[in-house]
């Protein structure tokens, strides 16, 4: 794993939020960067309550939540982009696609872009036109562009060998989670956290890529992504011991869906809770146990940052 570098000024593609203050010491978070994804949008309304309905909704939870991490993340010095700021409909693979364009950006800014101008543009192209698709929510083959399939195309596996190589930017999607078995709503309640690992993505039963096939993808930072989600769930259960998990087995998952899949920064997908379940419904409408859920997940993405930190320095 390469060394943490301390970036600052970049060019991306979308504007990132930087400690507004320039005479404000560096935080804790300084050259650190996190890209928050807060799950569904607009027409993807997500899971809501009651079912079908728009009383509560699963894309205003995980807005409302992103909003406040992004606020605490940045008071703590990071570098933050947001996948969606609004709620107009964007498929995943739009967000997908945006998280390689800013990848591509922090490379290109430090140096390191692997690729010619030429690829760049082709790449670039390619990004910006599965955004034109998905934002109408078109769940084809054609939105998902180079991402479609299962394992890696030429042009994924190119951008995943980059991203691996920007251990100091890390991915987090905040999703809720929901049963549709009405005999389990007062069982299944709390936490759980989704990491990809090459292994469990490379099983054909596991990968949710479909088709065409593609060679798996075995460039991603699994131990990483590992401690990373056990790091948030073990926080946030801290924080809320009333969102520990119904179940242990179930509280912390490999997983293959594709906003952990289709790119290689280490990352996870965190579901705060069970919008079917009636306690955690009430934790869901009060606003401030959403603004109060950044601190936790920030803490412990601080905590991540500080043990890299550590173990490149010993390494060094």
């Amino acid at each position: 794993m390469s060394t943490v570098t301390f970036e600052t000024e970049a060019t991306p593609a979308t504007e990132a939020t930087d400690t507004p203050d320039q005479t404000t010491p560096a935080g804790s978070l300084a050259g650190c960067t996190v890209i928050l994804d807060p799950g569904h949008s607009g027409e993807d309304t997500g899971c809501g309550w009651p079912l079908n309905s728009s009383e509560i909704e699963e894309k205003d939870i995980t807005l409302k939540i992103v909003n406040a991490m992004e606020e605490d993340l940045t008071s703590r010095g990071a570098k933050v982009y947001v996948t969606r700021k609004t709620d107009d409909t964007v498929g995943i693979y739009y967000r997908m696609a945006e998280v390689h364009l800013i990848c591509m950006d922090i490379a290109k800014e430090r140096g390191i872009l692997p690729f010619s101008e030429e690829k760049e543009q082709d790449l670039r192209q390619k990004c910006e036109k599965i955004k034109e698709i998905n934002e109408w929510q078109k769940f084809t083959t054609e939105g998902m562009g180079f991402m479609a399939g299962f394992g890696a195309g030429e042009d994924l596996k190119q951008l995943m060998d980059m991203e691996a190589q920007l251990t100091d930017v890390i991915f987090l999607s905040i999703h809720i989670n929901s049963t549709g078995d009405p005999s389990e709503y007062e069982i299944k309640h709390g936490a759980a956290v989704h990491y990809p690992d090459d292994q469990y993505i490379s099983s054909p039963s596991h990968d949710e890529g479909g088709e065409p096939a593609h060679e798996a993808y075995f460039g991603r930072h699994n131990e990483e992504n590992n401690a990373f989600s056990q790091m948030l769930y073990d926080h946030y259960v801290e924080y809320f011991p009333d969102m520990v998990s119904y179940s242990k087995e179930q509280s912390h998952l490999p997983s293959a869906f594709a906003v952990i899949r289709e790119h290689a920064l280490v990352g996870a997908l965190f579901e705060v809770g069970f919008i079917t379940n009636p306690s955690d419904r009430e934790f869901f409408k009060n606003d401030e146990n959403l603004a109060k859920s950044a601190i936790p997940l920030d803490d412990a993405i601080e905590e991540y940052f500080t043990s890299l930190k550590e173990k490149q320095t010993a390494a060094s």
